[in-house]
């Protein structure tokens, strides 16, 4: 009777669960392969540092790519403020010209 039982339970423990795929295989020493059917408590440890090494690979990289971003930016924005101080007194000059001209103008407008 408990054969017949068992025989027509079914076990759901693994339906619509997806397999994750595998991008890198994790080297476990002997005693921990040794110890994943009994304890996987050091395999875990093992999982967990390898994905934080993992992000903080990632994070270095994103940093990395970020500080280049970051000189690019500053070099152009440096670039513009030079041509800007340029132009202001390139503006400056015409200004002062300007003035010469016109107190020659009201100088020879006295001779009228």
């Amino acid at each position: 009777m408990m054969k017949l039982i068992r025989e027509t339970r079914r076990s759901y423990g693994k339906q619509g669960r997806k397999k994750k795929k595998k991008n890198k295989k994790i080297q476990f020493s002997s005693r921990e392969i040794s110890g994943l059917g009994r304890s996987s408590r050091v395999a875990g440890k093992k999982l967990r540092q390898h994905h934080l090494r993992r992000r903080l690979k990632r994070t270095e990289t994103e940093l990395a790519k970020m500080k280049a971003e970051m000189r690019d930016s500053a070099e152009s924005l440096m670039a513009a403020k030079v041509e800007a101080d340029q132009a202001e007194a390139k503006l400056q000059v015409l200004k002062l010209k300007l003035l010469a001209m016109k107190e020659i103008e009201a100088f020879l407008m006295g001779f009228l």
